[in-house]
C-alpha cells in the first residue's frame, strides 16, 4: 500500500516506509497524517477527529471511536514499540499512556490542546521515530 503525501509516496507495508517517515520533516509528517485522517465517500470529504470530551451517551463509544482512529496508523508499526499504547480524554484534556517494549517504566504524555493530527504526530514520534527497540513480528 502506498500513501501520497503531496511530495512523497510512502510505502507503508514494509520497513522501507519507516525509512521514508524518518526522512520527513514535521510538516511533511503532518501532511501525511492529515491525508490519512481525510475520509472521502465519493461525494464529500470528512476529516476524522478524536472525541476529546470524554463524555459519551453509550458506554465505551469514545474509546472505540478514538482507538479506531489510532489504528489507522497501526500499519506503520506504532504498536511494535509498545506493550501498551492508549489514549484517554477527559473534558478536552488528553493523555497518551505508553509502556515501551522491554522497558519497565510506564509513561504518561500530556497532549491537552493538541489537534488530532498533532496527537498522531506525537504518537509516531514516541514510537516509530523513537529509536527504541521493537518486538519481533516476523
Amino acid at each position: 500500500m502506498h500513501q501520497m503525501t503531496g511530495e512523497k509516496i510512502v510505502d507503508t507495508q514494509n520497513r522501507n516506509g519507516i525509512d521514508d517517515l524518518i526522512k520527513m520533516s514535521d510538516r511533511e509528517l503532518q501532511a501525511f497524517i492529515r491525508g490519512r485522517l481525510n475520509k472521502f465517500d465519493g461525494v464529500e470529504s470528512t476529516k476524522l477527529r478524536f472525541e476529546m470530551s470524554g463524555y459519551e451517551s453509550n458506554i465505551g463509544a469514545c474509546t472505540v471511536h478514538n482507538t479506531n482512529i489510532l489504528n489507522l496508523f497501526a500499519d506503520l508499526g506504532i504498536y511494535d514499540y509498545t506493550e501498551y499504547l492508549f489514549l484517554d480524554f477527559y473534558k478536552g484534556n488528553g493523555t497518551i499512556y505508553i509502556k515501551y517494549w522491554a522497558d519497565n517504566q510506564n509513561y504518561e504524555v500530556d497532549v491537552s490542546g493538541c489537534t488530532t493530527s498533532g496527537i498522531i504526530l506525537k504518537v509516531v514520534k514516541l514510537t516509530v521515530l523513537s529509536g527504541r527497540s521493537t518486538r519481533r513480528r516476523s
